[in-house]
């Protein structure tokens, strides 16, 4: 039995089971500007104004977590309402003297930021060339080493000490918070290793938050653990684009997770608090250039932009999934064929770019990753040497479940879209299935085939090779076609994965997933709907 079984085809059952009934509207690039400065009058006169990359007023709100040694980066520039007659430089200070003034000014009592905890990164000297209008972006890293929770400030200004101005100050309103551990830890036992995926067009990712699992004894009232669960958060939708007229390979973050990064204290860092990894997801745009027909200048570029947006954001990495890119089509003209070359050698220059503290991760999807087992075809890169993980990107809900087992694809339940291994990439490495999220049942033939009991005869004859579950998009309790159902495959789906389960045993002594929805259910104070629905759709 192969398990590409297309909806309404009854899969044969190994056992039996009982079943409880940057592409968004706009296009963002990682820096965002904050507009022209405005004429202050009709002269001839030249203004300047010291601005923030992200901000459009002077005021620059910095969030970190305290209790550990994270650090954010602002950047600054200087600019001009006209060119400059001259080449001119400026120095940079922070001016404490600012402080009281400010204080009472925005009714917020902010105490200085000590010196240990900011740097320079680019210096402090701010340099604008003849005829130009504005100076290059400068760095300045704020970090949280040895900060109590609090509000501080740090007024960095270029007007003279003698002759104050508004316009050439910035005032970077530092907030140390304190972790969000909340009441149950998250699951890091060896039994499953959970990998989400939550889409930002549609939900806030504090959805993650509300996915708690217990593992228990089929019979019996033995509790194995009772936990949070996801291990690494994958937030879309990100894009690669296409800028025709510089015919640059863009990031477009897109409307939605502009938002959620610009507010990443509220819908971030408590994941990351929690243990998890949160990373962005980066898919193709349509436009007809992908991961696979970058060119080398196209690579530099493009991995330069993630760079900045995983820095900025404090993010824990990324995941690459090449779908969607429009290769090939007709309509879209003067793009360069499909190579093997170009998607390993951009996985490198990530690499090489993020470093090995975060994560950088591959799903395995159609013709963008099927020569990634062979060193000559990928330009002599062994893929698997740069990638922390990788796992199916087979998840459609019109489909019965994807099994890939690249190392075993002759047994029967392997699904027909298994890929080679990814040179050099451990078995223990590989996700082998990414289990789609069903829609409400309509009749027993789609209970059969939605059921991934198969999976019992692979561990049973000691095929898996890990514990990482790969969900896709995940949901909260909505009045739709996904209700009182979605909860219970995913329950079921862990239930299948896991070593213990009562399938392999084949009693009912074996040990079962439950999903428990109270926390979905429960909108909390200021709640405007009922019973949860919609609980944690977007809320900006």
């Amino acid at each position: 039995m192969k398990t590409t079984r297309i909806k309404g085809v009854v899969v044969t059952l190994l056992c039996s089971v009982m079943v409880a009934g940057f592409s968004a509207c706009t296009t963002d690039t990682v820096e965002m500007n904050g507009g022209k400065l405005p004429d202050e009058e009709p002269l001839e006169n030249t203004y300047g104004m010291l601005r923030s990359g992200n901000y459009s007023d002077n005021k620059v709100d910095v969030l970190l977590t305290g209790g550990g040694s994270g650090a954010v980066t602002k950047g600054f520039y200087y600019q001009q309402t006209k060119p400059a007659a001259a080449a001119f430089s400026l120095d940079a200070r922070v001016d404490a003297s600012l402080v009281e003034a400010y204080n009472t000014a925005s009714e917020v009592e902010r105490t200085l930021l000590p010196a240990a905890n900011y740097e320079f990164v680019d210096g402090q000297k701010i340099e604008l060339s003849a005829d130009g209008q504005r100076s290059a972006l400068k760095r300045l890293k704020f970090k949280v080493d040895g900060l109590d929770a609090g509000e501080y400030v740090l007024p960095l200004t270029v007007a003279g000490t003698d002759a104050p101005d508004e316009k050439k100050t910035l005032y970077f309103n530092v907030t140390i918070r304190q972790p969000q551990l909340g009441d149950v830890a998250l699951y890091q036992g060896e039994d499953m290793f959970f990998v989400f995926y939550v889409n930002t067009n549609q939900y806030q990712p504090l959805l993650v938050d509300d996915y708690f699992m217990r593992k228990k004894q089929a019979r019996g009232s033995t509790e194995r653990w009772y936990n949070l669960v996801g291990n690494i958060v994958n937030l879309r939708t990100v894009t690669l684009n296409y800028e025709a007229t510089t015919r640059r390979a863009m990031l477009n973050l897109g409307k939605d997770m502009t938002y959620v990064l610009n507010h990443a204290v509220k819908y971030i860092r408590p994941l990351q608090d929690k243990g998890r990894k949160v990373c962005i997801s980066i898919e193709g745009g349509g436009t007809g250039l992908g991961f696979c027909n970058l060119t080398d200048a196209q690579i530099a570029d493009f991995t330069a932009q993630v760079k900045a947006v995983v820095e900025t954001y404090e993010l824990d990495g990324i995941n690459l999934w090449d779908r969607n890119s429009g290769y090939g089509n007709d309509d879209i003209k003067d793009m360069p064929a499909m190579n093997t070359t170009s998607y390993p050698k951009l996985i490198k220059a990530l690499r090489k770019a993020l470093g090995t503290g975060k994560l950088l991760t591959v799903t395995v999807y159609d013709k963008p990753t099927e020569t990634f087992y062979d060193v000559t075809a990928s330009g002599g890169i062994a893929v698997g040497d740069y990638i922390d993980y990788a796992w199916s990107g087979y998840n459609s809900n019109e489909q019965a479940v994807q099994l890939l087992d690249p190392w075993n694809p002759e047994l029967e339940y392997v699904s027909d879209y298994t890929q080679k291994p990814i040179a050099n990439l451990p078995k223990e490495r590989y996700g082998c299935v990414n289990f789609p999220i069903y829609p409400a049942t309509q009749d027993w033939e789609e209970t059969m085939w939605r059921e991934p009991t198969f999976i019992a005869d692979w561990i049973m004859a000691g095929y898996k090779p890990n514990s990482i579950v790969v969900f896709d998009d995940l949901r909260t309790n909505l009045q739709d076609n996904y209700e009182t159902y979605w909860d219970v495959t995913f329950s079921v789906c862990c239930t299948c994965m896991d070593d213990e389960s009562r399938y392999i045993l084949g009693t009912r002594s074996g040990f079962a997933y439950t999903f428990d929805t109270t926390s979905l259910g429960n909108l909390g104070t200021g709640g405007a709907t009922y019973g949860g629905y919609g609980k944690w759709l977007k809320d900006w």
